[in-house]
């Protein structure tokens, strides 16, 4: 079934240091306060002295991560109607309304909304809601960071990342014969890690009706469990980049593939909370990539992956 998206653009970054808004010393003394009332009742405790300064102790803001990568995949001329922020771990100014602020800086200025406490299956979710909106471009910005200042319960990611995702949907023109069409997407509540396996390969194999070129883009927590196939034809996203690692790992897999485009299946498990997501993309006609990857690949067809990476280690995945 055609969902009636199209993934149109995508951009990605990796983030060091501390967010340039903990410059400002008022800014900082608020986020200690707000941070330190938020943890006591937890019994967690937030460093004297931490937030003196700016440094690498200190995380990243939402909004600033985000903003950087609207420009790259909007143009001015190509409002949008909806725009998804996804994250699981908070940033380092959790009292800001980060989804209305990025409606004020994306063309459009469209509807906005946040969507956490769903881990990786926050970013599905925000696609599902795009399709469903009835919009003509829906943006989709998924971030985390990999800095709290207290102990958490479990590991943080191990980089700061935010990928953006421009879809066209059925209503807009420039959508029906571009970027990567998306032709199913499904999401499973209570799948226990005993089921997930067999699961999620009888949803990949539904989904892609039993074809044998599709390629599979997992999640790091599906990949451990994956029973399906090895080899060039299953990605996996990086480990300990929980809410962007499978959508990194996605925009890998249709850069490798621009020459001769196939079907992709991605799809991710949150373990702790047993939500088993699964999307299926179609190629959708040609498009021009810009600046990611050499200049070789430069004429290739594929959705538009835009330069943003600024990754300070671009041999990690």
């Amino acid at each position: 079934m055609d969902d009636g998206l199209r993934l149109l653009r995508a951009a990605r970054r990796t983030v060091t240091g501390p967010a340039a808004l903990l410059a400002d010393p008022v800014l900082r003394e608020r986020s200690a306060g707000y941070l330190t009332d938020l943890t006591r009742p937890y019994g967690l405790r937030v460093p004297d002295g931490l937030f003196d300064a700016p440094s690498a102790a200190l995380g990243q803001s939402y909004g600033e991560m985000a903003a950087e990568l609207i420009p790259a995949v909007v143009p001015p001329d190509e409002p949008v109607d909806l725009l998804v922020l996804a994250f699981a771990v908070h940033d380092m100014l959790p009292g800001r309304a980060t989804a209305a602020y990025l409606s004020h800086v994306c063309p459009g200025t469209p509807m906005s909304f946040a969507l956490c406490d769903q881990g990786s299956a926050a970013t599905f979710t925000g696609l599902r809601i795009a399709r469903d909106y009835g919009c003509r471009r829906a943006l989709l910005v998924t971030v985390e960071q990999a800095v709290l200042p207290y102990d958490a319960a479990v590991p943080v990611p191990a980089r700061h990342r935010a990928v953006a995702m421009l879809y066209g949907t059925a209503a807009d023109d420039s959508a029906r014969s571009d970027g990567a069409r998306v032709t199913g997407l499904r999401q499973h509540a209570d799948v226990g890690p005993g089921d997930v396996a067999a699961f999620a390969a009888g949803e990949v194999c539904e989904l892609t009706a039993g074809r044998t070129d599709v390629a599979v883009v997992l999640g790091a927590d599906l990949a451990a469990a994956w029973p399906g196939p090895g080899g060039g034809a299953v990605t996996t996203g990086p480990e300990r980049q929980p809410s962007t690692g499978v959508w990194w790992a996605l925009l890998d897999r249709l850069a490798a593939d621009a020459a001769r485009p196939r079907p992709v299946v991605v799809a991710d498990y949150e373990p702790g909370l047993g939500y088993l997501s699964v999307a299926a993309l179609a190629p959708a006609g040609r498009s021009e990539p810009v600046g990611e990857r050499g200049a070789d690949d430069r004429a290739q067809p594929l959705v538009r992956l835009r330069s943003a990476d600024g990754d300070p280690d671009p041999g990690a995945r």
